[in-house]
């Protein structure tokens, strides 16, 4: 059966150039496109300067992710974050060349040309971040028990960051959201998500056990997520918030099998716009008969970071019940509404409103949260203060 792409070709050109040239460096000046997984950019720079004898120029983005470099015709992108990440480079490249009447090389290295060692290299970026966070000498760490996953910048508008962690693998930083510590990591992709959050929640259950056997109580983990999401039902606007509930996956709906992943989100309410989320490998291959088939199957958006986020917690809330409460919350915001013709993720957002707003609905669930949570103590305590003679 023959199929529509969502983004047609003017569209994935415009989509593609966005993310992998910047103000310096534009598409005529690259002749051949390197894709390194595994490669940290550090090691990646280099590599390129040991090879060519000379370092590479930093390409110039205005939204970008990972550092891209440039020299001698080349495109050098390092990608660390996993397997995820990578398919959506591959694809993107792949379809990008699709549309040109020159095509540009496209080679793919793995670490050291060793694909198990590129998969080890993912899980051990994530163990060592992780690691650090942990047992780097800060004890903040220790006693923060709530996560802000979200572009920094974003978040630091409205929480005061007082320190940014700077890290070529992800950026981090404790905020100070109205009384309550937590910390806040970048944006994650896709199985990066998971990896990191079954050692986080590893960690947090190794000090649960030493707190359990010293008061007998479980530690309460929060756990925040807002990110991007493309909107299908036909009301929405970009910038509208979105509460997903459960998780198709597009692997299981292709295959005929749309099994329905729960997503317990705390962020969730009446007052928004909630229901199923279909989990999409990529952009760029996304079908209007994918998306259509979906939307029948009541599917509100369509994103691609939540599902292994999901999975991890989880599989945390099972592995570790007698020493970890878990809950989770996600907000999206949409970014586009790919079953409108011409509102993809070609068209950039001209602001940051739904971003921010994504920002404030996780702040202010928190300070409600705090608020309830001190008026019960205040009255457990009341409860139990001795009565006068």
């Amino acid at each position: 059966m023959e199929t529509r792409a969502v983004m047609n070709s003017a569209e994935v050109q415009a989509y593609a150039e966005t993310r992998l040239f910047g103000t310096n460096i534009r598409p005529h000046h690259v002749h051949t496109i390197e894709l390194h997984n595994g490669k940290l950019p550090s090691t990646l720079e280099a590599h390129i300067a040991g090879r060519f004898g000379h370092p590479p120029v930093r390409v110039e983005q205005e939204n970008g992710r990972e550092p891209l470099y440039f020299l001698e015709g080349r495109l050098f992108i390092p990608q660390y974050s996993g397997f995820g990440r990578a398919d959506r480079y591959e694809t993107l490249i792949t379809a990008y060349n699709r549309t040109l009447e020159h095509r540009k090389g496209f080679f793919i290295r793995n670490l050291e040309d060793d694909p198990r060692k590129t998969a080890i290299a993912y899980d051990n970026y994530a163990y060592d971040f992780v690691r650090d966070l942990f047992c780097g000498g800060d004890l903040r760490m220790h006693m923060t028990t709530t996560i802000i996953v979200g572009p920094t910048a974003a978040v630091a508008k409205q929480a005061r960051a007082p320190e940014t962690r700077e890290d070529e693998y992800l950026d981090s930083q404790f905020v100070d959201a109205d009384g309550t510590t937590a910390l806040n990591i970048g944006y994650i992709y896709a199985d990066q998500a998971g990896t990191i959050f079954d050692k986080m929640l590893r960690e947090y259950a190794a000090l649960g056990m030493k707190r359990r056997g010293e008061d007998g109580g479980r530690t309460h983990i929060r756990i925040f997520m807002l990110g991007r999401v493309g909107g299908l039902d036909s009301d929405m606007a970009r910038g509208d918030l979105v509460y997903p509930t459960h998780i198709i996956d597009q692997v299981d709906l292709l295959r005929g099998t749309p099994l329905v992943y729960p997503m317990h989100n705390t962020l969730a309410d009446d007052n928004g716009k909630s229901g199923l989320d279909l989990n999409v490998r990529n952009a760029v291959s996304e079908t209007v008969e994918l998306l259509e088939e979906a939307r029948g199957l009541d599917c509100i958006c369509t994103e691609m970071e939540a599902r292994e986020a999901v999975e991890s917690i989880n599989r945390a809330r099972r592995r570790y019940i007698d020493t970890l409460l878990i809950d989770f919350g996600y907000v999206g915001y949409v970014s586009d509404r790919p079953l409108v013709p011409g509102d993809t993720l070609a068209r950039e957002l001209d602001s940051d409103e739904g971003e921010q707003a994504a920002v404030r609905r996780i702040l202010a669930y928190m300070k409600e949260e705090r608020r309830i949570r001190e008026v019960g103590m205040a009255q457990h305590s009341t409860s139990r203060a001795p009565e006068e003679a």
